[in-house]
């Protein structure tokens, strides 16, 4: 499956592969990966905590939580579908919005989390997202963990699920690849 990793469209931008930090730059894995500094493991995924708390702090703009349902018991469309209900909220485009899947969110900075829903009738409605009991977080809570499958994580975590150091993207050392930041200075 090597292909798998030397694919890439220009829909994925802001990878930042300009380090060795785990990354999943398509999107595609459950996971952050990189690929590895030792020459018998050419990738591997890596180890990092999910965000997801079903709470929210303040206004819900740092929700990261999987609740899919508005308060009204509609189900929410899919952030990447404009299907019933065309949108310019497009996951790639604003990436750190973390709009995933159908889950609610705030990108828009509202009052609180909302979605666009997937009956035709109703284009939106907030979500009913209980708020949390602990302290906000004093760091961005993307930079120590993942939503998702990881696509748009940022931290520096640089060791694998085994703890192998992974190499750096801009190297070609111990392993030849195409996820270079020369080739996508973009991303």
């Amino acid at each position: 499956s090597y292909w798998l990793f030397t694919m890439f469209t220009q829909e994925h931008r802001l990878a930042d592969l300009e380090s060795n930090f785990c990354r999943n730059p398509l999107g595609i894995l459950r996971s952050p990966w990189c690929y590895t500094t030792d020459p018998e493991t050419v990738w591997e995924l890596c180890d990092i905590p999910s965000c997801t708390e079903e709470c929210m702090h303040c206004r819900g703009e740092d929700y990261k939580g999987k609740i899919s349902v508005t308060e009204n018991g509609f189900t929410c469309q899919r952030w990447d579908s404009q299907i019933p209900h065309n949108h310019g909220f497009f996951p790639t485009v604003f990436p750190e919005k973390f709009l995933e899947e159908n889950y609610c969110r705030n990108p828009n900075a509202d009052s609180r989390p909302w979605c666009y829903t997937s009956s035709p009738s109703r284009r939106w409605d907030y979500c009913s997202i209980p708020r949390c009991t602990s302290e906000p977080p004093s760091i961005m809570p993307e930079l120590s963990c993942i939503t998702g499958n990881g696509e748009s994580y940022r931290g520096t975590i640089a060791v694998t699920t085994s703890g192998k150091k992974c190499q750096r993207w801009a190297s070609q050392t111990p392993h030849r690849h195409d996820y270079t930041p020369e080739s996508y200075p973009c991303r």
